[in-house]
């Protein structure tokens, strides 16, 4: 057998490591050197520590600051800063990584990113892009929205979830779309022309994505995407990264949320809190109707007291009749009110009711479900031969393995 593997030339990888380690520690070219760059990608660890790229046109490298290091910082670094930073290249063992351990941080100026926000910032404002007069308003009860973002991120299940959870009855349509590249803000824009073109009746469309970088969001600060959002009449709702992250699109939409979550908290109403408040109002309504009727029947008994004393016993009679007259219509017209609002109330709620998709399965029907995530299955491409579903029914579910399934056509 050949003996070309040795011992003495096989190593462990935490030896390589160590080993590369060393000759980058004990490489005085790479130790306490400055270094400028971009900061990208930033992030403050809850332990003190920060993490960040530093990049250029054409590269990029990663960089820890420590919390002993940090703390003395006269400035808070973010994403887009141009800065000098000194420290030591030196190798993370763990993930065999070669990083830039900072030791200080100086500010160079802002960023080309930051600039370029700026300068289109500012170029759009002057524009009248931003004016809050021009802002469409969104209906306190929608019935049919759009999402266009990425159809496998985290941001449309939230947006989804939380919505049929405060309105069971509401109809989204996902519009999967590119949300970071070169090509996202085009393709974003291109959907949204679609629906202004194709589904008019929308109340309104939510845009966005999870957090990221700079990079990774830039598309929603780029002019064909914010031109698009100006141009649109349907509303747009914007809600890219998280509640510290703020974009062109965000300045340029109907209504600004911090987070894809968020989002379907502002603008869907919670159909229970609706209800409750309906019930609430015809209550405030027949106390107002009862109150009402008190302070009538009050006025009219002062007056039959003051009548008493003023004149003759025929006009007095007069004024009975009148008073009794006066009282049944009161109290028929009151009644009529009641009924009516109560009737107005009962036709709310059964209506909602009705919409209720739990009237639908009552009817016999059933709601299929994969296991696990609860996706609702609405096509056969969704599921596998051996997967288990989930079916809902009337009272209960059945837990189910898929054996075979077959295309049915319509």
């Amino acid at each position: 057998m050949n003996n070309y593997y040795t011992e003495s030339k096989i190593y462990t990888v935490s030896k390589i490591n160590k080993y590369i380690k060393n000759l980058f520690e004990n490489d005085y070219n790479l130790q306490d050197i400055w270094i400028l760059g971009e900061i990208s990608n930033f992030k403050l660890h809850s332990s003190g520590h920060m993490y960040f790229v530093l990049k250029d046109k054409e590269s990029q490298i990663r960089c820890v600051m420590f919390r002993g290091n940090n703390y003395s910082l006269r400035f808070a670094p973010g994403d887009g800063m141009k800065v000098k930073v000194r420290g030591d290249v030196s190798v993370y063992e763990k993930r065999g990584e070669y990083q830039l351990y900072v030791k200080e941080i100086v500010e160079a100026g802002k960023g080309e990113l930051y600039l370029a926000f700026e300068r289109l910032k500012l170029k759009l404002k002057e524009e009248g892009l931003f004016s809050e007069e021009i802002k469409k308003k969104l209906p306190l009860i929608p019935k049919n929205i759009a999402v266009i973002t990425s159809s496998t991120g985290a941001a449309i299940r939230d947006i989804i979830t939380i919505s049929l959870r405060r309105f069971p009855n509401l109809s989204i349509l996902v519009v999967p779309s590119l949300v970071q590249g070169v090509s996202a803000a085009q393709d974003i824009a291109k959907k949204i022309d679609f629906l202004n073109k194709h589904l008019k009746d929308l109340d309104f469309i939510i845009i966005g994505r999870g957090g990221g970088s700079l990079e990774e969001l830039w598309p929603f600060n780029e002019e064909i995407l914010a031109r698009s959002i100006y141009n649109s009449k349907i509303p747009i709702v914007s809600a890219v990264g998280h509640e510290t992250d703020f974009t062109i699109s965000d300045f340029v939409a109907d209504l600004r949320a911090p987070t894809p979550s968020a989002a379907a908290e502002m603008t869907i109403p919670d159909k229970n809190s609706l209800i409750n408040n309906l019930t609430l109002l015809k209550s405030k309504i027949t106390r107002a109707a009862k109150r009402n009727f008190e302070l009538k029947t009050e006025n009219i008994n002062s007056l039959c007291r003051s009548l008493k004393y003023q004149g003759p016993e025929n006009k007095i009679n007069q004024y009975y009749q009148y008073i009794d007259e006066f009282s049944a219509r009161l109290n028929s017209r009151i009644k009529h009110q009641i009924e009516l609002y109560e009737e107005r109330v009962k036709k709310d709620v059964q209506r909602l009711d009705s919409l209720s998709p739990w009237a639908v399965i009552e009817r016999g029907y059933s709601v299929c479900r994969k296991i696990p995530g609860k996706e609702i299955i609405k096509r056969l491409e969704q599921i596998e031969v051996g997967a288990k579903i989930e079916v809902i029914i009337s009272d209960g579910r059945i837990l189910s393995k898929i054996e075979k399934k077959e295309a049915v056509s319509n």
